[in-house]
């Protein structure tokens, strides 16, 4: 029998590694602009296993397979020399079950995520208004980093196309954990939450916000009524650019400009979001199913084949690949298939299904060794984790 004590020391330990993951404070970034808050983080998560008797599950053997295969392939395509990457992804995935761990310690989990989310949520919120208020009034701009403006917060991510996916996901995290049952939220909870949500997204002023935005509200209703909203999209498409919002407005020309497949039209139409587009658009154009590589993978010399001086205004050595098409170049479309069954694919359900679809959506295009890629893979697990206990719950009330 656990006690009270290391409950709550658990909760404690999964909401500083939670954070770590999900914010980005300047004093911890580096002279390369890594985060090492969130690095810690995971390492800490590492010494709790031994320090509080975390239990591994089926999932954490299944990824050391699958990081064995890419340690290998790593050194039989590259040698040595990249194997500190696949050590990162390893750290980074020791935070990751950590966090999954530890919340087998919680009870109800649902309550306690939806509170977690929605604190997250305040937290971009009031920063956002904050980094606002100084910017208008001439003062220093506390966390500000990469790409503020004056109309343009990051908050606490990076930059603000960052805060539109941790806070996007987060908000549909909490969404999703309201349908399950349980005490519902009071409807004033529910509308300051809103209220918060739409500030961080729309003072953010990227254009990967707006898109954030439509896919939350969107993936979060039933299913008619996402089929109702799409269609209404399609019918007013034409007229959304008649909206004052340069946001939006770059939203709609990106999203319009895909349908051609062509990578200087994606990029012409929304720089910014089409170098994110652009690596899979050219993946999918030059690859070959008939070459060894497209299943085993080219190594990190296949970055350089595929994209190097394709992608224009572009340095040649930041491709900004992600991890997709990224990971599928240099691990092969086999390795990739393991990896997004573990880490996504395997907690498949009605719960998880939204947020999913919005990781493939957003958050793939970033690299695999990012903070703001890992964040996406927890909320999806932890999300799955509160359903699943639902479940298990609702099971053994059952006469």
């Amino acid at each position: 029998m656990r006690s009270r004590s290391l409950v709550l020391n658990s909760r404690h330990f999964f909401v500083f590694i939670l954070v770590s993951y999900a914010v980005v404070v300047s004093l911890f970034l580096g002279a390369d602009t890594r985060n090492y808050l969130v690095l810690f983080a995971a390492m800490t998560g590492g010494v709790l296993f031994l320090r509080l008797g975390l239990t591994l599950h089926l999932q954490a053997f299944l990824a050391f397979a699958l990081f064995s295969i890419m340690t290998v392939l790593s050194l039989f395509q590259d040698g040595a020399g990249q194997l500190l990457s696949v050590g990162l992804t390893f750290l980074y995935a020791v935070g990751y079950f950590a966090i999954a761990s530890l919340l087998d310690r919680v009870k109800d989990k649902r309550a306690f995520l939806m509170k977690v989310m929605r604190g997250i949520i305040y937290a971009f919120a009031m920063l956002c208004i904050v980094q606002m208020v100084t910017s208008l009034a001439g003062l220093p701009v506390p966390n500000q980093i990469g790409g503020s403006s004056l109309w343009r917060h990051n908050s606490l991510a990076y930059e603000p196309s960052q805060l539109g996916r941790i806070v996007g996901i987060s908000m549909l995290c909490y969404l999703m954990l309201s349908r399950l049952p349980g005490e519902p939220e009071r409807a004033r909870t529910y509308q300051k939450l809103w209220v918060a949500f739409l500030t961080a997204m729309l003072l953010s002023g990227s254009a990967l916000a707006v898109v954030a935005i439509l896919l939350v509200y969107g993936l979060s209703r039933s299913l008619p009524w996402l089929l109702l909203i799409v269609m209404v999209c399609v019918l007013i498409w034409p007229t959304v650019l008649l909206i004052d919002f340069e946001p939006l407005q770059r939203s709609v020309v990106l999203i319009s400009s895909l349908r051609s497949l062509d990578v200087d039209q994606v990029l012409g139409a929304d720089h910014s979001g089409g170098v994110r587009v652009a690596p899979l658009l050219i993946y999918l154009r030059d690859v070959s199913m008939a070459e060894p590589g497209f299943w085993l993978g080219y190594g990190f010399e296949g970055i350089e084949h595929f994209f190097q001086g394709k992608i224009a205004g572009v340095r040649d050595d930041n491709y900004g690949a992600g991890f997709l098409p990224g990971f599928a170049v240099v691990y092969g479309v086999l390795a990739f298939g393991f990896f997004a069954w573990i880490f996504a694919l395997r907690q498949l359900n009605q719960i998880t299904l939204p947020l999913i679809a919005f990781w493939a959506i957003l958050m793939t295009s970033s690299a695999i060794n990012t903070q703001v890629f890992w964040y996406g893979l927890i909320v999806i697990q932890i999300a799955w984790a509160a359903s699943r206990d639902v479940v298990r719950s609702s099971a053994s009330v059952k006469p």
